[in-house]
C-alpha cells in the first residue's frame, strides 16, 4: 500500500507541475538569447528605364524599334520586316514619283503637262525606272534618289551608258534588265 501511495503522489506532482507551468507559462531559456541582426536593405540605384530613349524620328532604340525609311515609321525588325510595304503605301509612293518625275521632264523639255503620262515599273529603294508617253512618242526614264531628291539619271528612246548606270550611280542589276543586258 505505501508503494501504491507513493505512485499516487508522483502521478499528482506531474499533474500539478503541468497544469501550474500551462497557467504560468514557464519556459525554459538559454542563458545568452541570439542577437537579432537589424536587415539593411541594398540602395536601389535609378538607371533609366528600357524605352527611355528616342532618336531623330522617335524610335526608341533601347526597346528595339529603329526607323524605316520605306513604311516611314518605327517598327521592330524581327515583328514586322522593313522591306515590305503595304498596297496603300506603294500607291501613294507611285503616284509621288510619277509627279516628282513628270516634273522633272518638264522642267527638262519646257513643255507642259497636257497628255504627258508617267509610269513607273520598278523602284527600288533609291531607284526607280519607268515610262513617259505622250502625244506623238514616248521613251523610257531611269532616276535616281541623290542627297533626298530624285533625278533624271537617262530618259528617252536611245541606248543609256550601262557603264556610267552600273559604276558611277551603281544601279542595281535587277533595275537594268532589258536595258543594259
Amino acid at each position: 500500500m505505501k508503494n501504491l501511495l507513493i505512485g499516487a503522489l508522483i502521478i499528482f506532482a506531474f499533474v500539478a507541475g503541468y497544469f501550474f507551468s500551462q497557467k504560468y507559462n514557464l519556459k525554459v531559456e538559454t542563458k545568452n538569447p541570439p542577437q537579432v541582426i537589424p536587415t539593411i536593405f541594398p540602395t536601389i540605384k535609378t538607371e533609366p528605364l528600357v524605352g527611355n530613349d528616342s532618336d531623330e524620328h522617335g524610335c526608341k532604340g533601347s526597346a528595339g524599334y529603329s526607323w524605316c525609311e520605306i513604311k516611314q515609321k518605327c517598327l521592330r525588325i524581327w515583328e514586322e520586316p522593313c522591306d515590305e510595304i503595304s498596297p496603300t503605301i506603294i500607291k501613294e509612293k507611285t503616284e509621288d514619283l510619277k509627279a516628282i518625275i513628270k516634273q522633272l521632264l518638264i522642267n527638262k523639255y519646257g513643255q507642259t503637262s497636257n497628255g504627258l503620262t508617267i509610269t513607273v515599273s520598278k523602284e527600288m529603294g533609291e531607284y526607280a525606272r519607268g515610262g513617259a508617253t505622250e502625244q506623238g512618242g514616248g521613251g523610257m526614264w531611269l532616276a535616281k534618289k541623290i542627297n533626298g531628291s530624285w533625278q533624271l539619271i537617262f530618259d528617252g528612246n536611245g541606248v543609256p551608258d550601262c557603264g556610267q548606270l552600273k559604276t558611277t550611280y551603281l544601279f542595281p542589276q535587277e533595275m537594268l534588265i532589258g536595258v543594259c543586258d
